[in-house]
């Protein structure tokens, strides 16, 4: 006889598989990273430096390294388009640095992976978005984009731990973690109705709207790291309580059986997993320099 598992039994498999192929994809880079500063290699395309933090831990710096034989290339961008560049060729270091002085730069070596990697990320991401909110797709379709997805962005989530100190990313890691425990605790446990809220929901919805704008403005305009640093508390804030909202609707969709398919646990995971990711960047936002 077989047992019927509940609705929050499939979403947690479905949520923690995806996350923990992020937490894998994403240490294995960090692995590799380490290995590349030790051997002096690349590694994405990237080189590493070696630093050390505040509390004496080795933290590691990608960049790009410019070619070190000559002759080497000079780039300059003379417009906006990359095909308006001029180049000039400098036979030893006293020509770079002339070269250096007139506004050029170095030609670096290697290719760059994590832009061809972000935007398949983006195109997973937005897939899966379209798949499990406007489709009735298979699940094994919304799963493998799901798994994309996840596996696209565990090198992104590696080098933004890089970028400003990975020691810092492990902590905000537990702190995620934490905060998905307690949430799903009390959004959960149904002591309060958060997700049959009109009001509450109305105010999380315009919030969202209002960082969206704000993080596109950044693009557009200079805006000082203390007030960046205030929007990411408040995003941090925001995604916390869309984790209790959405637990809540976790537990509405779990009083009826009908609800109770891999094709709607999977719809609910990947909200969550929005709620957690999101919640992760502004935290590693706020730690950054």
């Amino acid at each position: 006889m077989l047992i019927e598992t509940s609705l929050l039994f499939k979403t947690l498999i479905i949520l923690s598989s995806q996350l923990g192929i992020i937490i894998a994809v994403c240490f294995y880079c960090l692995k590799r990273a380490r290995i590349a500063y030790e051997t002096n290699t690349s590694f994405m395309g990237l080189y590493f430096r070696g630093a050390v933090n505040m509390k004496q831990k080795l933290d590691l710096v990608p960049y790009r390294k410019p070619k070190e034989t000559f002759p080497k290339n000079m780039l300059y961008h003379s417009g906006k388009k990359d095909d308006e560049i001029k180049t000039e060729i400098a036979n030893n270091q006293d020509e770079v640095i002339e070269w250096l002085k007139k506004g050029y730069k170095h030609e670096f070596i290697g290719t760059d992976y994590l832009w061809p990697i972000g935007i398949f990320w983006f195109i997973c991401l937005f897939g899966t978005s379209a798949a499990t909110s406007f489709f009735d797709l298979s699940i094994s379709i919304k799963a493998t984009l799901f798994t994309a997805t996840s596996i696209s962005f565990g090198p992104l989530l590696a080098f933004i731990m890089l970028e400003m100190d990975e020691n810092d990313g492990f902590t905000a890691l537990k702190i995620v973690l934490a905060v998905t425990l307690m949430t799903g605790f009390i959004g959960y446990g149904d002591f309060y109705s958060f997700s049959e809220n009109s009001s509450f929901g109305y105010i999380l919805l315009i919030s969202l709207f209002g960082l969206i704008i704000f993080n596109f403005a950044r693009f557009f305009m200079e805006i000082s790291r203390p007030k960046v640093r205030i929007s990411a508390i408040f995003g941090a804030v925001l995604f916390s309580l869309f984790l209790l909202y959405d637990f809540d609707y976790l537990e509405k969709q779990s009083m009826s059986a009908v609800n109770n398919s891999w094709s709607n646990a999977l719809d609910i995971a990947f909200i969550l997993y929005l709620d957690i990711i999101n919640l992760l960047l502004e935290i590693l936002e706020y730690m950054g320099e």
